[in-house]
């Protein structure tokens, strides 16, 4: 049972984040006058199922990763988030004897190549960093959620990751680049923690992990057009640094942040602001001897 869901549906893990969850009048934001999550100028749009958007979000962040990692120099397995290549290897293990798994190698070595060469300052082509992005989308959410679709074959299943975006999809996330390229405020070398992971010791909450991390801000990717406050996304971000805090604080994190890649905003939260507001103390207790009973 993921976070997200422990979010949703238990009401024992509710109890105990929503008395430390930031409110909207907490946060702050960076680069804009308008509000945290008041209505802003939506720099790009979207109308996609919920399937796809999902892929969306996957895709960049992997791509807001490889960005990263070339702008501060960093090295492209570093950089990698292990769980596609995960999701390749299982499907290997189980459909290794259909046909398209051979396209679908070529494929994902191919990507790795670009990948590598992206991250080293190399020109790359645009068409297959993206597509590539987007197969690893794919590769890591099989990974993490199991097959929920109905496939009319092996065949159909495989091939399934061979297929590049629709042209809108490949579009969107051309321009969520874009996007990010002019509004995130990136630092030239900062530290940066790709896919940072929590309760990695104890499992209390069957694993954690976040986007990425630049100095001591953690930051979550938000793709939705939606710009209104919602206590589960920030209790998401809360219980990052609750579980970081019981793993013994391998990262020191000053600043809980959104980035909202639609809208080129950061909408952040200060930490000593949330020690200074809420029981932080209690809020640890009462999660160290948390047990995920369902209500």
């Amino acid at each position: 049972m993921s976070l997200t869901s422990l979010i949703h549906t238990n009401k024992d893990f509710q109890e105990i984040i929503r008395k430390v969850t930031p409110k909207a009048a907490d946060f702050k934001s960076y680069s804009t006058e308008v509000p945290p999550f008041k209505k802003k100028s939506i720099l790009a749009d979207s109308n996609f199922t919920s399937y796809v958007s999902g892929l969306v979000r996957v895709s960049f962040q992997y791509m807001i990763s490889a960005i990263l990692a070339r702008k501060n120099q960093d090295s492209p397995d570093k950089a990698f988030n292990p769980l596609a290549r995960k999701g390749y290897e299982v499907i290997h293990e189980f459909f290794s004897d259909v046909p398209a798994i051979d396209e679908l190698t070529h494929l994902f070595e191919s990507f790795t190549e670009v990948w590598d060469s992206f991250i080293r300052g190399e020109a790359v082509s645009e068409e297959k960093f993206i597509h590539g992005a987007f197969m690893c989308s794919k590769l890591d959410t099989i990974y993490r959620l199991g097959v929920h679709a109905t496939f009319t074959s092996p065949t159909e299943f495989v091939q399934q990751f061979i297929h590049p975006p629709m042209p809108d999809g490949e579009s969107d996330l051309k321009l969520l680049w874009q996007i990010f390229e002019e509004r995130f405020p990136y630092e030239q070398r900062t530290e940066i923690k790709y896919f940072p992971s929590f309760d990695e010791k104890r499992r209390r909450v069957g694993g954690a992990s976040a986007d990425f991390m630049i100095g001591d801000t953690l930051y979550d990717i938000k793709t939705t057009k939606k710009h209104g406050y919602n206590w589960k996304e920030a209790a998401e971000l809360v219980t990052y640094y609750l579980l970081n805090r019981l793993e013994g604080e391998p990262y020191k994190i000053q600043k809980l942040a959104f980035y909202k890649a639609r809208f080129g905003v950061i909408e952040y939260v200060e930490i000593g602001d949330l020690l200074r507001k809420y029981d932080m103390e209690e809020a640890l207790n009462d999660l160290s001897k948390f047990h995920r009973r369902w209500k």
